[in-house]
C-alpha cells in the first residue's frame, strides 16, 4: 500500500481537458498536497512508475477508464477518477476485485454529492420536512457530446449518485422511456423509493441543470445555472432561500479524497458506490434499448 504520509499526498494528474484542468488548479491551491506530474491518457508511465507518487487522478474520457485504474491499482497509487467509473458492469466487477486485493483508496468523482445544497437538502429530508417525497426530476441541458459516451451515461450519472445519496433504494424495479446518443428522456422506478425522472440533452437553446425534488410537505428546486439563491424549498405556498456556505463541490470533493488517504479511511463513494451506479446506468439502458 502507498505511504500513509500525513503532511504531503503527491499526487499525479491524468487528462488536462476542460474539466481536469479544474483538478489542475485545485490541485495546485490546496495544502497538503503536491501536483508532481501531469499526462494525457496515452503518456502515463512516468507517472505510474514513479515510487513517489501516492495518488493518481484519471480525469480522461471515460472509454480510458478501465485500463487506466487498473495499470494504477497495479502500481500500488491510490485512485480517483472521475464519473462515469467504467462503461459496463464487467469491468465494473474486475474493479471490485483489483481495488479489494490493493488495499489503496479508490474513490469516484460524484461532484454534486459534495454539494452544500443537496447536503442540507438531505438533512431536510431526513428531519420529514418533505413528508413523503413522491419524486425526483432532474434536467441537464446543454452538455457537451462525447464520442464514447452517450449523453445518458455521460450525465445520468449525477442525478442516479444524488438518489443513491438520499434514499439509498435497494431495487430497481422498472424504466422507461427513450435514449439516443445526445438526449435521453426517462423514467425510473425503485422499490421503495420515488420515482426517478431524468432529462438529458446536448441540445437545447439555454443551458438546464435543475433538479427538482417534490414531497406531500415540501419541494425543493436546485437550479445550479443561477448566481444566487440556487436552492429554493417551497411549503404551504410560501418559498424561502436558505443560506449555504457556497463552498466549490469539487474542491470539497477532492478535499475528502487526500483526507481519505491520510487517515486510511473509506471515500463516500468508494468502488461499491461506483459499482451501483454502473449497475443501474447499465440495467437502465438495456431496458430502454429492449423494450
Amino acid at each position: 500500500m502507498p505511504k500513509q504520509n500525513p503532511n504531503s499526498v503527491q499526487c499525479g494528474l491524468i487528462g488536462l481537458g476542460r474539466w481536469g484542468k479544474n483538478y489542475q488548479r485545485l490541485l495546485g491551491e490546496m495544502k497538503g498536497v503536491a501536483l508532481r506530474a501531469t499526462a494525457n491518457h496515452s503518456n502515463t508511465e512516468e507517472i505510474f512508475s514513479n515510487p513517489e507518487i501516492d495518488a493518481v487522478f484519471i480525469i480522461t474520457p471515460p472509454s480510458t477508464h478501465y485500463a487506466l485504474i487498473k495499470s494504477g491499482l497495479e502500481s500500488n497509487k491510490h485512485i480517483f477518477v472521475e464519473k462515469p467509473m467504467v462503461l459496463n458492469v464487467s469491468d465494473a466487477k474486475k474493479l471490485e476485485t483489483l481495488v479489494k486485493k490493493s488495499g489503496t483508496v479508490f474513490m469516484v468523482g460524484y461532484q454534486y454529492l459534495f454539494n452544500e445544497n443537496i447536503s442540507l437538502i438531505k438533512k431536510e429530508i431526513e428531519k420529514g420536512a418533505f413528508g413523503k417525497i413522491i419524486s425526483v426530476i432532474s434536467e441537464h441541458v446543454l452538455s457537451p457530446s462525447r464520442p464514447d459516451v452517450n449523453i445518458f451515461w455521460d450525465s445520468a450519472s449525477h442525478p442516479l449518485s444524488v438518489f443513491q445519496y438520499l434514499f439509498a433504494p435497494q431495487k430497481l424495479t422498472a424504466a422507461e422511456g427513450e435514449m439516443a446518443h445526445d438526449t435521453a428522456s426517462v423514467q425510473i422506478q425503485f422499490e421503495n423509493a420515488p420515482t426517478l425522472q431524468i432529462v438529458a440533452s446536448c441540445v437545447g437553446q439555454t443551458k438546464v441543470r435543475k433538479l427538482t425534488i417534490v414531497g406531500e410537505k415540501a419541494t425543493a428546486v436546485l437550479n445550479e445555472t443561477l448566481e444566487k439563491n440556487k436552492l429554493t424549498i417551497t411549503k404551504n405556498g410560501k418559498t424561502s432561500y436558505p443560506e449555504i456556505d457556497a463552498t466549490e463541490p469539487l474542491r470539497s470533493e477532492l478535499e475528502h479524497f487526500i483526507e481519505c488517504i491520510q487517515t486510511g479511511t473509506t471515500p463516500l463513494t468508494d468502488i461499491n458506490f461506483g459499482y451501483q451506479i454502473t449497475e443501474w446506468l447499465e440495467t437502465i439502458s438495456n431496458r430502454i434499448t429492449h423494450q
